[in-house]
């Protein structure tokens, strides 16, 4: 096959850079019939451009950078174009594939050379301008863009912007020499023929991946570039649980973006949540708040019936210059909230930030061709004051955005991950959550995931912390947050109460320092401090809620002057001076109250009286807006956070404080306890796991022969002797009970109750948040009549079709109770709950010699008969209709000893954890 290029074509840069001269020619001998050599030799020769370019920029060398990392400074400092950023990043790229995999195709060969001499092409104008270049004309094969790369990019000489963020924060360089860089690109870019200008070489998504790839990751990367080629559809949402390798996805994706020159912002809810991204991808991420919002429109309204003025700082949304194909990539989208929110001074954009995101892009005007890409885990607690995550929500961004998105959900945990203890705890959360069945909770502890007490946490804290590691300590409320940062801090600071040089801080309400903006959850390290403290008594009017009098009301700020090194994502931290409102960050409340937040701009008030008059609104904003009392930081300690403040951020050594109050074993407890455990990248400790046991139902006659036997419950057969009968009502109950259960068993449908009437069983049911009563209508044969959903919706549509079949069976022949529900023991129980303890139990059992004789499912409970040699034992274990275990009750028969029954009850207290 013939190059379309001729032979030697590179050679007019022979006099001036004969290195890249070489290489291009060595890849040109190469082509096509030899298509990895020729791209490896051009992967060289795009890298020692990039050496010149950074030569002539004046750009420092970084120790131990890549080309890579040279390419994505180039590509945040917005020194060069788009297309030609693309070109660099497919031969590296490509090269890359070639040296490891060497599955380059000749035709990508020949395009490659192609995009390397239009490259050569613009290098020797822009180098060297005073040059009148006369590079030889070429027969240009005729193909079509790209499906990613810009509209209509072949015809445009105009520079293509590569900004993520402002280019001399990235660089450091002047505006004005940036801008001079700028236009001398685009003058040489100009100059070179329209044909080539954009990407010629053509690359899939998967060819951006150079690591083998899963059954999963292959499913979503095809779901992901159907996605970014459909031009109607706007949203993505690619979920996947702790472990399915997501971020792994997001780099790929980016590097494929950039490779294809389409325009591409990284997002994340939090600052850490950013760094997060950052150190994984390499590439520049930014807080949604950051990106969305343009700080600094005061306005003024009125407040209080006594007359109190105040403002309010207004962030409004930031006018979108983003490029028409523009893609958002929004990490741990979980955290994205659409709940209204603001301070009492402070208010972002509408206030509601996922539909702030969306109007931002915009979607509503036909000539873009934006899109948002949602990354997240779907069992991580969702936004505080949402009960789901609205942006990992189909129905929700369906209902208020009228949005069809497409979606992909990872499940398969990548080999790196398979044998991390972190993820082998965390999966039967996650499945539990999937399923919304919550019956049981157990750990698998190891190596890398512990067990501790409350006693423990300290020393292992420090010995974390000292051995280089990044220790955080999770808790559910901020009370148990500011106990467990006191006790650290007492070994940290021995003698030293208040804040002192070496501490770290966690910011708890969005603010601004020196330009800045910080995000609430972001962390900052403590580098000096002043001792002297500054008291500032302000006098208010309030209206006492118990009277109703307006009475005077004396609050006093607490400041501090501390020096604080300021996060950066992609650099050194900056250290800044700033005052910290003192009393929050020692006290135990979580943030100021609004009295305090109003103290603040009535103490800027005293000190600024001029600025009262209407006229001097406009200045009273500047001052206002710079001014180190009304701003300053609200922090606190921040070796201690509750989950939502954690959530986002990884540490090598996490310490979940298991207590928390709630209930175990509910969905909220789950969510909230897989959240906090996937916050370790290394070492996790459980403190005070919890430890669900059967309780003992009844009186103790088994070790008290004094003792009356237990009168069992009256639920249906349960307290019936072994061997004695049922009722035919009963065993209709039970009968239909467990059809019920078998037909829901894979539906995330619970049975909360059931209402036994006459000829009707009421079932009350539930799925989340939606709950449904069915009537179950029968006869005096037992024969089922009808199946009525009592409520209309998804929920009761749904039951309507599930229970259909029952409609014309019967249960009405009397069963005795050994043999009637009897599960043969062979199979074991049939619904997977009870299974899964039945199979636990058999080992404890087995060094004991007892065996199980018989098992009967009965209404709410299942009825074991142990046995060993000629002792017995009879117990019933209780579930609700959660599937949820509670206690289990021994049966006593005349026929039955007592000698077996404690130790049976012992095994089933103590050894079994549910």
């Amino acid at each position: 096959m013939e190059s379309a290029i001729n032979k030697n074509s590179f050679r007019f840069l022979e006099p001036f850079w004969p290195d890249l001269h070489e290489s291009a020619r060595m890849a040109e001998e190469a082509g096509a019939q030899q298509p990895d050599r020729a791209a490896i030799r051009l992967r060289g020769f795009t890298e020692a451009m990039v050496m010149h370019l950074f030569n002539r920029f004046g750009l420092d060398r970084v120790e131990n950078d890549t080309h890579f990392d040279r390419l994505v400074r180039l590509e945040q400092g917005d020194l060069l174009d788009a297309r030609l950023l693309a070109k660099f990043h497919t031969i590296r790229k490509l090269g890359n594939e070639a040296a490891h995999n060497g599955r380059v195709a000749p035709a990508q060969a020949e395009s490659l050379l192609e995009d390397a001499w239009s490259l050569a092409c613009w290098f020797c104008r822009f180098m060297r301008p005073d040059i009148e270049w006369l590079t030889p004309q070429r027969d240009i094969k005729e193909t079509e863009a790209p499906s990613s790369s810009p509209v209509e990019a072949d015809a445009t000489p105009a520079r293509q912007s590569t900004a993520t963020g402002a280019p001399g924060r990235i660089l450091k360089f002047p505006a004005d020499r940036i801008l001079r860089i700028q236009e001398a690109v685009a003058k040489a870019m100009a100059q070179v023929d329209p044909r080539v200008r954009t990407l010629r070489t053509r690359i899939a998504l998967h060819d951006a991946f150079s690591d083998d790839l899963n059954h999963d990751q292959n499913g979503c990367l095809a779901a992901v570039s159907g996605f970014l080629a459909d031009r109607d559809q706007r949203v993505f949402m690619l979920k996947g649980y702790a472990g399915t390798g997501k971020t792994f996805l997001i780099k790929g994706i980016t590097e494929y973006l950039s490779a294809q020159g389409r325009a591409f912002q990284l997002l994340a809810p939090t600052g850490r949540a950013a760094k997060v991204i950052l150190e994984k991808t390499g590439r520049e991420a930014r807080t949604l708040h950051s990106f969305l919002y343009g700080y600094g429109d005061l306005q003024e309204y009125r407040d209080t019936p006594a007359g109190s003025e105040t403002f309010k700082f207004h962030a409004p949304i930031r006018t979108n210059s983003d490029q028409a194909n523009t893609i958002y990539i929004v990490d741990e989208a979980s955290l994205v909230s659409d709940a209204y929110a603001e301070s009492e001074f402070f208010q972002s954009g509408s206030g509601y930030l996922l539909q702030d995101f969306m109007s931002y892009a915009d979607f509503a005007n036909g000539a873009n061709d934006r899109k948002i890409i949602f990354v997240g885990d779907p069992s991580q607690l969702p936004p505080v004051g949402m009960s789901n995550s609205p942006a990992l929500d189909s129905d929700y961004l369906r209902k208020h955005f009228r949005l069809e998105p497409a979606a992909y959900e990872l499940k398969e945990i990548v080999r790196q991950k398979a044998d991390s203890g972190v993820i082998r705890n965390v999966m039967p959360l996650r499945d539990s959550l999937e399923k919304a069945k919550f019956s049981g909770l157990s750990f698998d502890f190891g190596e890398d995931v512990c067990r501790i007490r409350s006693d423990d946490v300290l020393p292992l804290y420090m010995a974390a912390r000292t051995g280089g590691g990044q220790p955080i300590v999770i808790t559910y409320s901020n009370a148990e947050a500011a106990e467990s940062n006191r006790s650290i801090r007492n070994h940290l600071f021995p003698d030293k109460d208040f804040i002192t040089p070496g501490d770290v801080l966690i910011v708890t309400a969005n603010g601004h320092v020196s330009d800045r903006f910080l995000a609430n959850g972001e962390f900052v390290h403590v580098s000096g401090v002043e001792t002297a403290i500054e008291r500032r008594t302000v006098t208010l009017k309030d209206r006492n809620p118990d009277t109703g009098v307006v009475e005077d009301v004396e609050i006093v700020l607490t400041f501090r002057d501390v020096e604080i090194a300021l996060p950066a994502l992609d650099e050194d931290a900056s250290t800044v001076r700033v005052k910290i409102l003192d009393d929050l960050l020692h006290g135990r409340q979580s943030g100021l109250s609004g009295v305090q937040q109003r103290a603040l701009y009535v103490d800027f008030l005293k000190r600024h009286p001029d600025l009262r008059r209407r006229e001097n609104r406009d200045e009273l904003s500047r001052v206002l807006r710079q001014d180190p009392y009304f701003n300053a930081l609200r922090t606190k300690f921040g070796y201690a956070v509750t989950c939502h403040k954690a959530q986002g951020g990884e540490w090598t050594d996490v310490f979940v404080s298991c207590q928390t109050g709630q209930n175990p074993r509910t969905a909220d407890y789950f969510r909230w306890l897989y959240t906090a455990m996937t916050r370790a990248s290394g070492k996790l400790y459980l403190v005070n796991p919890p430890e669900i046991r059967l309780k003992v139902a009844g009186a103790d006659w088994w070790s008290s022969p004094a003792a009356e036997a237990p009168v069992a419950p009256d639920t249906g057969a349960v307290s019936t002797p072994a061997g004695g009968m049922v009722s035919p009502r009963e065993a209709f109950q039970s009968g239909v009970l467990a059809k019920i259960r078998v037909i829901l068993s894979d539906t995330g449908i619970v049975i909360d109750d059931v209402a036994h009437h006459q000829y009707q069983e009421a079932y009350y049911l539930s799925r989340g948040a939606a709950t449904c009563r069915v009537n179950i209508s029968y006869n005096g044969k037992f024969k089922i009549g009808s199946v009525m959903p009592q409520q209309t919706g998804p929920l009761g549509e749904e039951l309507r079709a599930l229970l259909a079949p029952l409609v014309g069976q019967n249960w009405s022949a009397p069963m005795s109770a050994a043999a009637g529900t009897a599960t043969g023991l062979g199979a074991g129980p049939a619904l997977p709950f009870l299974r899964d303890l039945h199979d636990r139990l058999l080992p404890l059992l087995e060094p004991r010699s007892i065996r199980v004789a018989s098992l009967e499912e009965r209404q709410w409970c299942q009825r074991y008969t142990f046995a060993r040699e000629g002792d017995t034992a009879v117990v019933d274990i209780f579930y609700d209709g959660r599937n949820r275990f509670k206690s289990c009750m021994p049966v006593k028969t005349s026929a039955i000893p007592a000698r077996l029954v404690p130790e049976v009850v012992e095994i089933l207290t103590s050894e079994i954890i549910l």
